[in-house]
């Protein structure tokens, strides 16, 4: 019985022991975890600073072939003297120019970096907007300056820039931003795929004389505007699922 009482005595203690460093180091844990929270919030990144750190992480080349096919369109502008070529090379450089994006995009679900992001003290909605938004910047420089040059220049219409260019472009960002985040179609291949049946489709339109004539001023400034809140939707949309996008996949949850 001696032997017995010292075993259980010896196996309550060991219990004991381990519950209290158990209990240690969850308490380690935890004020580590407010200390590290405390200095963040003490020296946080303002927003501008934020800004241009996550432009360090975005590949230039994307940006460097966008401006080719913006020189390219420029070119064929240039030298075009019927609307039909207008139309065609507007037609086909809009949705690449867009698709041109979509390495970016998905560049941290094929690198396999959603569990670092995600554990990170930025959350993904914020590493995402800060990307977008330069994303955005940059576009809309390249285009701002390409469409004053084509306007000026070479004297193209406003309204037939906006019409050409502008509403294919935001009808292929949306594509993309809906497939991307969506749980059915949530590859960049198929992403791909829905922007070139766009494009195609959209090339069909441009090029038949009947088809497009058939469309008013008035309808095409709709669709335009159209065009402009699908996009900011599926941005939206982007934002508020890529979070929940992948957390079956997050073994750390």
């Amino acid at each position: 019985m001696k032997r017995s009482d010292s075993r259980i005595r010896e196996r309550l203690l060991d219990g004991a022991d381990r519950a209290v460093s158990e209990s240690a180091v969850r308490a380690a844990v935890e004020r580590s975890v407010y200390a590290f929270c405390a200095g963040e919030a003490q020296g946080r990144l303002s927003r501008t600073e934020f800004l241009y750190r996550q432009l360090h992480f975005i590949r230039k080349r994307w940006w460097a072939l966008q401006g080719l096919l913006l020189f390219g369109l420029w070119l064929l502008l240039s030298h075009s003297d019927t609307d039909y070529t207008i139309r065609r090379g507007m037609g086909v450089a809009a949705p690449l120019f867009a698709v041109l994006l979509l390495p970016e995009l998905n560049k941290s679900r094929c690198a396999g970096t959603m569990e670092v992001e995600g554990a990170a003290y930025y959350s993904l909605r914020q590493v995402y907007a800060a990307r977008l938004t330069l994303y955005a910047a940059v576009d809309l420089l390249f285009l701002g300056v390409f469409g004053a040059a084509a306007v000026c220049v070479l004297h193209l219409p406003v309204r037939e820039f906006v019409f050409q260019f502008f509403l294919p472009f935001n009808v292929t960002c949306g594509i993309c931003f809906r497939t991307l985040y969506s749980r059915l179609f949530s590859t960049e291949l198929y992403a791909e795929l829905f922007c070139m049946l766009w494009a195609a489709g959209w090339l069909m339109l441009v090029t038949n004389e009947k088809a497009y004539c058939a469309v008013s001023v008035p309808a095409w400034y709709i669709l335009s505007a159209a065009s402009a809140l699908y996009l900011a939707y599926g941005v939206y949309r982007g934002r508020q699922k890529c979070e929940t996008l992948w957390e079956e996949e997050m073994l750390w949850n």
